[in-house]
């Protein structure tokens, strides 16, 4: 069974339908997820809520993390094909999104560009990210996969070949991206330029080492910093306070083209019916307010026949910079002791350790599909004046096909 059930599902994007138009035969594929679960917790975020993960309360809900996927791809021929996926997640009230749609192109027996919207190969999991049937979790480890986008639009070259009795597989991309997501309760933009970078894998039979490097040009937009950075420009700018000699920090507090970085080292290997696994990432957004961040995780697991047993243990350490507000006094105008107070917290709100221990199960029922269970705890410790200590738990079962 080595490979087997990842190559399967990696080929579910194998053919279940064909169409003829165009001469051009259409294979559909797909994949679903339905999962439902039940989050306790002891604690509150910042904003007063209580303690949960991954989206579950403590009212048993299949909307989380359910999800299903149409794949359609076709070969034109000459080497040139075409894919898109279409994807309903129930986190986004099951309304469909174009997760991939790009044209490839074979230009040798061992390499290929596509174009067009594709996935990010950041993780060890990033090519079948979303298909729960490629791996033992229910989802793989938030604290590693937790970044905010996983597609970009731009081009992808991939070269594969060998050195030696190693396989080995490397992935240059170029591109940008663009989302929303939440700073400290408020709706944001994140906009990501000049995106590129790459990802080696190196590996045989039952072993495989991987390496991954991605920088961009990264644009955060808050009107709440927004108003605070213009709050420090106006404090260092203002004549009457020009004795102090105040540092212009408004910069500082702000996230606009400035360079993010990702770095990851991964490992994985199934050998005699036992599998470990692990990766390592850093992420970090230069001259800004934002945390370093510093995630990885190691997962263990045994197989007997149609079951498998894991236990994976995750760790995520956001690091504040030292230093932002260095040099602006205090005592000399209560407006500026308010808006540093301000700018205070938002620099040390991002402050926080938490640990996650996941164990599970897995029964593959059918050549398609498993069964799975998961039981995980976060315990959170922070320091920051935005606290957010306690723990929080969480009981999920899903159902996982290819078809």
């Amino acid at each position: 069974m080595k490979r087997a059930l990842l190559a399967t599902a990696v080929a579910c994007m194998a053919p279940a339908l064909a169409v003829n138009v165009n001469a051009a035969d259409i294979r559909w594929n797909g994949f679903a997820s339905i999962t439902g679960g039940v989050s306790t917790g002891e604690g509150t975020r910042p904003d007063g809520e209580e303690l949960r993960l991954y989206g579950y309360d403590d009212d048993f809900n299949f909307r989380p993390e359910s999800k299903l996927a149409l794949q359609a791809s076709s070969n034109l021929g000459n080497g040139l094909s075409v894919t898109a996926q279409a994807i309903a997640r129930g986190s986004d009230d099951f309304n469909v999104e174009m997760e991939w749609a790009f044209v490839s192109y074979d230009f040798g027996e061992s390499s290929r560009i596509n174009v067009g919207k594709l996935r990010i190969p950041f993780y060890q999991y990033s090519d079948f990210l979303d298909v729960g049937y490629a791996y033992a979790w229910i989802r793989p480890p938030e604290s590693v996969y937790d970044l905010f986008f996983s597609t970009m639009e731009g081009a992808n070259l991939q070269f594969n070949g060998a050195i030696g009795s190693w396989d080995s597989g490397l992935q240059l991309v170029a591109g940008r991206t663009a989302n929303e997501l939440d700073i400290f309760g408020t709706p944001s933009d994140a906009n990501l330029k000049n995106l590129w970078g790459g990802a080696w894998n190196l590996g045989n039979d039952w072993l495989t080492f991987r390496a991954a490097y991605f920088q961009a040009d990264t644009t955060l937009t808050n009107s709440g910093l927004e108003q605070l950075s213009a709050g420090l420009a106006g404090v260092a700018a203002n004549p009457a306070l020009a004795p102090f000699n105040i540092p212009d920090r408004s910069e500082d507090l702000a996230a606009g083209d400035d360079k993010g970085s990702f770095v990851g080292f991964g490992f994985k290997a199934d050998k005699n019916d036992w599998l470990f696994g692990g990766e390592i990432t850093q992420i970090q957004v230069a001259d800004s307010f934002v945390a370093d961040q510093d995630s990885a995780y190691v997962t263990i697991g045994r197989r007997f026949n149609d079951l498998v047993f894991h236990v994976t243990y995750e760790e995520q350490e956001n690091k504040v910079k030292e230093g932002i507000l260095d040099g602006i006094p205090t005592g000399i105008d209560p407006a500026i002791d308010g808006l540093l107070a301000s700018a205070t917290g938002v620099i040390v709100g991002g402050e926080q350790t938490s640990t996650t221990v996941t164990v599970g199960m897995r029964y593959n029922f059918h050549p398609s599909a498993s069964f799975k269970i998961d039981y995980s705890q976060r315990d959170y410790d922070s320091s920051a004046t935005m606290d957010v200590d306690g723990a929080a738990s969480v009981v999920r079962f899903s159902i996982d096909a290819i078809f």
